[in-house]
């Protein structure tokens, strides 16, 4: 695939003619428009545009419970929690906005060794995670061999009871061979965030070093999938661009996926530009916690089938709000997360601070008692080896809501036993107990026969 020119899917043109529209959709077109996404229907640039023009606020309350059903309709009431780990900020990228960026002096470097990582996944496994999404600087030398081994390790980490089952990564572009090295090492999903689409803004972000590549960067995902990854994520950091070209564009891209894949984006990341230590960059395009809440919701509606990712690095009431317009995934809890509690001038130069403090207790009880979701840690997929067009299709057929709800329940109940405080532990135990009673026959016994074998002491239960 040739990497010197715009890939054809990325029709710039016709995103600047969408974008002209100005008017705000009247009451039939915006019902029209919902239902199709009711329908589960992938919807085209326009109508994600009417959507964008949306004015009139109980219209908007409708388009952001609109996304909600959606998700339920796909995946069911549960978020699934996960964790990043940052394991180097070596990078040979000056990225402005970024602490990695190779010209910044106000962070200390480092490597996590394989130790450290046990370490980290330890901590990880006592907080109650399964899943980690894997983060690193992208490294001077395309060091995938350090990748490779992470990923290993990470897999090899027991607590007595619990372990890391799922580690996605969070990479750049790469060879076909390195990307099947990944592979071959039981990668999750490969993470290749644009950031932003719009090419102008790109640059003037990404300004030397192997990031820079614009179109190397839109290409990657196609790489991945040739070369054999299952399950590929696009990603997208608000502010960087202008976030309606960067939708709109993001929507092109996941269509051109599933056309030529049959895979489509296994998630979508959606973290918006924020302050960084050492950091050079003002947000050239900041958005409103409102827009940025239309952003998830747009992208819920337009691309029904993906798992959309957000972070509770995002202010509490973000979040949790965007809990219920169509976000179905949350990074939470990390031990090695850079500049967690860092200002913009930190007093002194510290890689990533590793520690127990987290709060993944609190997001759980939140999605207990406000949202009233169910909180998963949820790894059958990838322990079945259901990935890429297997997944796509079972989700497209609503076959998966069916086996999220109990397998879902089944390891929140690992949670509950053996690392949620007494009082999670006594809110989880009746919050299952009612969503028990509110799923079909058949669902409710697979889930009750899951829940029987976790409280024996029965670990990775799925159906």
């Amino acid at each position: 695939m040739p990497t010197d020119t715009l890939p054809l899917w990325l029709d710039t043109q016709a995103i600047g003619k969408a974008l002209s529209r100005e008017s705000a959709p009247d009451s039939a077109e915006l019902r029209d428009i919902l239902d199709k996404s009711l329908a589960l229907e992938s919807l085209g640039i326009q109508e994600a545009v009417a959507l964008m023009r949306v004015s009139d606020a109980e219209h908007l309350a409708l388009l952001l419970h609109t996304a909600d059903q959606v998700k339920q309709k796909v995946y069911g009431d549960r978020i699934v929690l996960s964790a990043p780990l940052h394991i180097s900020n070596y990078c040979g990228s000056e990225c402005l906005y970024c602490a990695n960026r190779r010209g910044n002096t106000a962070v200390e470097r480092k490597y996590m060794t394989p130790p450290e990582m046990r370490e980290a996944g330890r901590k990880l496994i006592r907080q109650g995670h399964k899943r980690v999404f894997l983060v690193s600087g992208q490294l001077p030398n395309a060091d995938v061999e350090y990748l490779e081994e992470a990923v290993s390790v990470l897999y090899t980490v027991f607590d007595g009871v619990g372990e890391i089952r799922r580690v996605n990564i969070n990479v750049g572009p790469l060879k076909p061979e390195e990307y099947a090295l990944l592979q071959a090492a039981d990668v999750g999903t490969v993470l290749i965030y644009q950031d932003t689409y719009h090419e102008a803004s790109y640059h003037a972000a990404h300004v030397s070093g192997p990031k820079s590549d614009y179109l190397a960067r839109l290409h990657a995902p196609d790489t991945a999938f040739q070369a054999g990854v299952g399950d590929v994520g696009l990603g997208l950091l608000l502010g960087l661009g202008p976030w309606r070209h960067d939708l709109l564009a993001l929507m092109l891209h996941a269509a051109h996926l599933t056309r030529v894949y049959d895979a489509g984006s296994r998630t979508v990341s959606m973290h918006r530009l924020r302050p960084t230590p050492g950091g050079r960059f003002k947000t050239p395009y900041p958005l409103s916690d409102g827009e940025y809440l239309r952003c998830v919701a747009i992208t819920r509606l337009a691309v029904p089938y993906t798992g959309i990712v957000l972070t509770t690095r995002e202010p509490a009431g973000l979040w949790r709000d965007g809990c219920n317009a169509g976000c179905s995934q949350l990074l939470t809890g990390s031990v090695a997360n850079p500049y967690e509690s860092w200002t913009e001038a930190p007093g002194e130069k510290t890689p990533f601070p590793i520690g127990e403090d987290c709060h993944v207790d609190e997001v759980v009880r939140f999605l207990l008692e406000e949202a009233r979701h169910l909180p998963s840690f949820c790894t059958a997929c990838p322990r079945l080896g259901r990935s890429g067009h297997e997944f796509l299709s079972m989700v497209q057929e609503c076959g998966m809501k069916s086996q999220c709800g109990p397998n879902s329940m089944a390891s929140f109940m690992e949670f509950l036993l053996n690392y949620a405080t007494p009082y999670t532990r006594q809110m989880g135990e009746k919050l299952i107990s009612e969503k028990l009673d509110g799923l079909p026959e058949h669902e409710r016994g697979a889930a009750e026969r899951l829940l029987q074998k976790v409280r024996s002491g029965r670990m990775d239960e799925f159906i």
